[in-house]
């Protein structure tokens, strides 16, 4: 019979009295291929994380950077940046040593070390609570432009799942810190776990499904045809990229019920939280900066001003939303457009207010009914000379 060398085992020799422990060489090349994929993983996350905050914050103008859904951002990838940090640390320390692992003799490890693991369960579960609010922000952000009753069902329901989500990630966070200091299992608390697990699938779903109701109704409304990008506001932009983005961490959040070799989807889901949220935000800025282009008629830098297309029946080019704020200052009839634009000439349009800081001023209370209309209505006056 053929010797293989890849079917012994290594056996480890234990204190007077207890008897040799054999391990298989299969499981030590199994949790060593795990340990390499999972610091693959975090070291992904810790680089993504960093790249998002370093262009968030080059990117984002010094009269926006205090808003409180930038502040939000900023603070959920630092905090997912030093989270993978400790997390990544675990696998440096003496609980991954050979010796410790196989043996299971945790007893010479020191203090600090517990308390390293102890950290990044607890920034893990602030990463979550932060990446709630800032969920909840956007879709205070979206519902605002709603109808009163509509937006504080929407509201209710959202913050309701929100403390829901939150309550049962401290209570598990709490069970998992007891058992790394005591160095107990938590399967007795399993029930606990899964009950996390399935609040936060529903959290995320639920915020999913609010971001896309606006794409699904126009999909619906108008047989399936999307805007086009002239002919959406910043802020619809914004709403639509959440909600096409918020997929990512739905599919993550699916993943952390099932078991993979070599790959861990819970620490992805909060993570890609992050990373999202910014990245549909500053979307969303560019569109609102984009220079306008010379063209036989005016280039503004909203959808409501796209108002002759909407009359030629062309649905690609109709906005996710009917009404908007912008919609106020230009609510002419199309006679008087038609009748306009045989006799004016074009002249650029001169302090118009950014559109979503518009929108986003209107939502946070301090936005003066003047600056609706007065601004744009002055570069009105400079076209119909």
């Amino acid at each position: 019979m053929d010797f293989n060398p890849y079917t012994q085992n290594i056996t480890i020799l234990g204190p007077p009295g207890f008897p040799p422990i054999p391990i298989p060489i299969s499981q030590i090349d199994a949790f060593n291929d795990e340990t390499a994929s999972i610091l693959i993983n975090y070291g992904a996350q810790l680089g993504a994380s960093l790249t998002m905050l370093l262009v968030v914050l080059l990117v984002t103008p010094s009269q926006k950077f205090l808003r409180a859904s930038n502040l939000l951002h900023v603070l959920a990838l630092i905090v997912c940046a030093v989270r993978t940090v400790f997390l990544a640390f675990y696998f440096l320390s003496p609980f991954s040593h050979f010796y410790q692992v196989w043996a299971g003799d945790y007893s010479q490890i020191p203090a600090w070390n517990y308390r390293t693991s102890v950290a990044g369960t607890v920034l893990s579960m602030l990463l979550a609570v932060i990446a709630e609010a800032a969920l909840m922000y956007q879709a205070w952000t979206m519902v605002s432009l709603f109808t009163n009753k509509a937006k504080y069902i929407i509201t209710f329901l959202s913050l309701l799942v929100t403390l829901i989500t939150t309550s049962f990630r401290v209570a598990a966070t709490v069970i998992q810190c007891e058992s790394i200091l005591n160095l107990v299992s938590t399967r007795r608390y399993g029930w606990l776990v899964k009950t996390m697990l399935i609040w936060n699938t529903c959290s995320i779903a639920w915020f999913c499904a609010l971001f896309n109701s606006k794409l699904v109704h126009h999909l619906i409304t108008n047989r399936g045809v999307l805007p086009s990008r002239r002919a959406m506001t910043p802020m619809e932009v914004l709403i639509m990229a959440n909600g096409i983005l918020m997929f990512v961490p739905v599919i993550f959040a699916i993943l952390e019920w099932y078991h993979f070799i070599n790959f861990e989807a819970g620490s992805l889901t909060p993570t890609s939280i992050a990373i999202i949220l910014p990245l549909a935000s500053l979307a969303a800025q560019r569109l609102s900066q984009a220079p306008s282009t010379p063209s036989s008629e005016p280039s503004y830098p909203s959808s409501s001003y796209q108002a002759p297309y909407r009359s030629t029946g062309d649905s690609s080019r109709t906005p996710l939303k009917s009404g908007s704020l912008f919609s106020a200052i230009t609510n002419t009839s199309s006679a008087t457009r038609s009748h306009a634009a045989d006799t004016t000439v074009l002249a650029p349009v001169r302090h118009v207010i950014d559109p979503i800081d518009l929108e986003l001023r209107q939502i946070d209370g301090y936005l003066q009914p003047k600056e609706i209309h007065s601004k744009p209505e002055a570069g009105e006056s400079q076209l119909h000379k």
